[in-house]
């Protein structure tokens, strides 16, 4: 996307404006729109600092004007553009955002980066098919864009086609190699979420063909084989990721109790939580949790005996 700057003329003014509280600061930039309407520099501060100021409705008024004027241009500045993509994302409003992104998309078609925040805009609310729509475009139009491929992935996801959005997963790790990895974990992560368990698995083990020595690969391959009921699995994975990082043991298992402890398995919830103790025994978070489990399996004496070391351990004592 091609940007030019907004002409901006820093002077005594802004000085003196700036100075000045939020409502102060409207008014005299109400005042510079009117005396100098060409100066799109004076609409843009308005807008912000109404903003700002809590008056969001006028803000937005302010911005659309100026984005009305960014896409009626051949070169496409998008400053306001930008700062209406911002609100809407933040507030989570996704049909404004797509009315946004899709006006700068008509605009501008070919442009790669106002695409893809339409796609990304398609995919957060639920609009599997238009965002599988914008990334096939962008992969034919940056064929070699390793990002553009993860999230072709992730509308394939949406979609319900995991096997094309494994394909696509393996394409970027084509592209670029030396970040495959990355690739799959992030999708397994998606696969995870949409409950394709079993390609959430062969993605962790591909991560630990390229990375074995990586512990959070290992605990991500934990957590698939916990939602699939392979507890014993999920417990080696577990132990090899705290040995791979004997410094953050605890955590580990401490991670693979809360897991258990959601799936209502309390028995081996409370296994996890010991080696958590045992690892770092001082640690009062795990005597915490531990206390906890042993409480949701009816152990009350064991639950209360905990909480005591949990308690003189936060003291102090």
């Amino acid at each position: 996307m091609t940007k030019n700057p907004i002409p901006s003329q820093p002077n005594r003014t802004d000085d003196l404006i700036e100075a000045r509280n939020d409502a102060e600061q409207v008014s005299l930039y109400r005042k510079l729109v009117e005396t100098h309407p060409e100066e799109e520099s004076h609409l843009f501060t308005l807008a912000w600092a109404l903003y700002d100021s809590g008056r969001r409705e006028e803000a937005l008024e302010d911005f659309e004007r100026l984005f009305q004027k960014e896409v009626a241009r051949k070169v496409f500045t998008g400053f306001a553009y930008d700062e209406l993509v911002r609100i809407y994302r933040g507030e989570r409003n996704w049909e404004k955002l797509i009315s946004v992104c899709e006006r700068a998309g008509a605009a501008q078609p070919e442009d790669v980066g106002l695409l893809r925040t339409l796609g990304e805009a398609y995919l957060a609310a639920g609009r599997a098919a238009d965002a599988l729509r914008v990334f096939s475009k962008l992969t034919v139009l940056e064929p070699q864009a390793a990002e553009l491929w993860c999230l072709m992935g992730d509308a394939l996801l949406a979609a319900g086609e995991p096997e094309r959005a494994n394909g696509a997963c393996c394409r970027a790790a084509e592209i670029d190699p030396a970040d495959a990895a990355t690739f799959f974990s992030r999708f397994a992560d998606a696969c995870l979420r949409a409950g394709f368990l079993e390609h959430a698995r062969r993605a962790w083990k591909r991560c630990l063909a390229l990375r074995p020595d990586e512990p959070l690969y290992w605990m991500g391959l934990g957590v698939v084989l916990i939602r699939e009921g392979e507890v014993d699995a999920a417990e080696k994975a577990y132990r090899r990721a705290a040995s791979l990082s004997p410094a953050a043991a605890g955590n580990c298992w401490h991670r693979m109790g809360d897991l258990l402890a959601k799936e209502g398995l309390h028995l081996q919830a409370t296994e996890a939580f010991t080696k958590a103790v045992a690892a770092e025994p001082k640690n009062p978070r795990y005597l915490l949790r531990l206390a906890a489990s042993y409480a949701a399996r009816g152990l009350v004496d064991l639950a209360a005996g905990v909480l005591r070391e949990a308690e003189a351990l936060l003291k102090g004592g």
